[in-house]
């Protein structure tokens, strides 16, 4: 008849589900990642979604795909597991969908390892990674959400774990990272996940947080922009131009707050619980604030690099290059604000702190030089202090562009530093200075007078 209603187990799909449905589907599906079906990524993605629906749709929508009913086969992933990652003088990469062994080792010895597990496929209730980096770097990248666990020890090296403050998932895997570094660091970081549903992102989603950005980066500009470019008048009347920019930009932006909010539960960044609440995982670290010392570290010849040896080896080349970066910015205390391209940003609360990363950086790269002569890795570094402004992690302001003009002018295997730079790191009697050399910066009117940091 139609209109019959559905008989059956099967519940309509209209219906309101309840705590307890909404358990139990998150239950079966930390059961089908176990189980390899879904990858870590996807557990995350689809669990998040579960934890926020409202009908018994909701829930249908991640479940589309997966097995129902009592006789389901058991699943038998066609990929072979690895358990073994080798880096020496060299680089090595795992990402896309690849099945890790229950136990896992990395060895990098003078060399970086990328091991990306949000595709990965985990067998049980999780992995333990041993990882051992040696004047080298090792970095692991997990889905927010899942539960992490960072032990072991550092000598004379280092070990962080920067992951979203978000709640555990219910049923997430366990990923135990034990790191054991010297003259090295090892890294764990979280990625959100991109999409939400089997069918793809929201269209929706996708469109608000693309306003949210243009938003954020129209807000970030009116920072950037020193002073003096802002057209003409006073400069009262110019800082008065450019709070009024910025207060309609956060009005604007405060009208997609609401959404925002709602977007983030559908894609698994905020659970049923009071965003308010504290999280049961460790809290992201939090980058300087105030007075920065900010560093730029660029690898020298990267385009005749890669005309030389191909996109495949120069990549290579450029991840150990950037997990050495890594390793010492984690010994001096540094925060990581971007690696990408063929440089790398870091910051720092301290002038000393950042110019003893720097010496420690090139002389982490005249000994891979020694060993590995054949494919030679330099770099020059630029460095600048004073105030910036903190976006989101990243740094803007007049600072941070002196600070990439410094670096542009300084030579393969240089350390150049501002002046300011010099005179407060003037008392540190381990630190020395050659001649001073007065330099025109691209888009700095005046010429400055730059001091190179002795590291040899």
């Amino acid at each position: 008849m139609e209109g019959q209603m559905p008989t059956g187990s099967d519940p309509l799909p209209g219906l309101r589900v309840s705590e307890a449905e909404r358990d139990k589907a998150a239950a079966d599906l930390a059961k089908y990642c176990g189980e390899g079906r879904l990858t870590l990524e996807e557990f995350s993605q689809r669990v998040g979604v579960v934890l926020a629906a409202k009908t018994q749709a909701d829930i249908d929508t991640v479940m589309s795909d997966m097995p129902r009913g009592a006789n389901v086969e058991v699943y038998a992933s066609p990929l072979p597991a690895s358990g073994w990652f080798v880096a020496v003088l060299s680089g090595s990469s795992r990402k896309g969908r690849w099945r890790p062994k229950p136990k896992t080792k990395a060895l990098a010895f003078m060399g970086g390892i990328d091991l990306d597990l949000r595709k990965a496929e985990i067998e049980g209730s999780g992995v333990v990674i041993r990882a051992i980096a040696i004047m080298g770097g090792i970095h692991i990248v997990v889905p927010e959400g899942v539960n992490v666990h960072l032990g072991g020890f550092s000598f004379m090296g280092g070990k962080d774990m920067r992951v979203a403050d978000v709640p555990i998932l219910p049923g997430s895997p366990v990923i135990r990272v034990q790191a054991f570094s010297l003259m090295g660091g090892v890294h764990v970081r979280t990625k959100r996940a991109r999409s939400a549903l089997p069918g793809g992102p929201s269209p929706v989603l996708e469109s608000g947080r693309s306003k949210l950005a243009n938003l954020d980066k129209k807000l970030a500009g009116k920072d950037d922009l020193p002073t003096a470019r802002r057209g003409g008048g006073s400069r009262e009347r110019s800082e008065q131009r450019t709070q009024r920019h910025r207060d309609a930009i956060l009005d604007a932006r405060d009208g997609l707050a609401l959404a925002s909010e709602i977007l983030d539960r559908l894609s698994g960044r905020v659970g049923p619980a009071d965003r308010n609440s504290a999280s049961t995982g460790p809290r992201m670290r939090t980058a300087p604030d105030g007075t920065v010392t900010i560093l730029f570290s660029d690898m020298s010849g990267f385009t005749e690099m890669t005309e030389r040896l191909g996109d495949v080896e120069s990549q290579q080349l450029l991840a150990v290059y950037f997990q050495m970066v890594r390793g010492q910015a984690t010994s001096h205390g540094g925060y990581e604000v971007k690696c990408q391209a063929d440089e790398a940003m870091l910051a720092f609360s301290g002038a000393g702190q950042a110019l003893r990363c720097a010496i420690e950086i090139q002389r982490s790269l005249a000994r891979y030089r020694l060993a590995n002569q054949d494919d030679p890795i330099h770099a020059h570094i630029g460095l600048h202090t004073g105030e910036a402004i903190q976006d989101g992690g990243d740094f803007l302001g007049r600072t941070v562009i002196l600070a990439s003009r410094i670096t542009d002018v300084a030579r393969a295997d240089e350390i150049l530093a501002s002046a300011l730079l010099r005179e407060l790191a003037a008392g540190s009697g381990d630190l020395s200075f050659g001649p001073a050399r007065d330099a025109s910066l691209q888009g700095v009117a005046n010429t400055q007078t730059l001091y190179p940091v002795i590291w040899s």
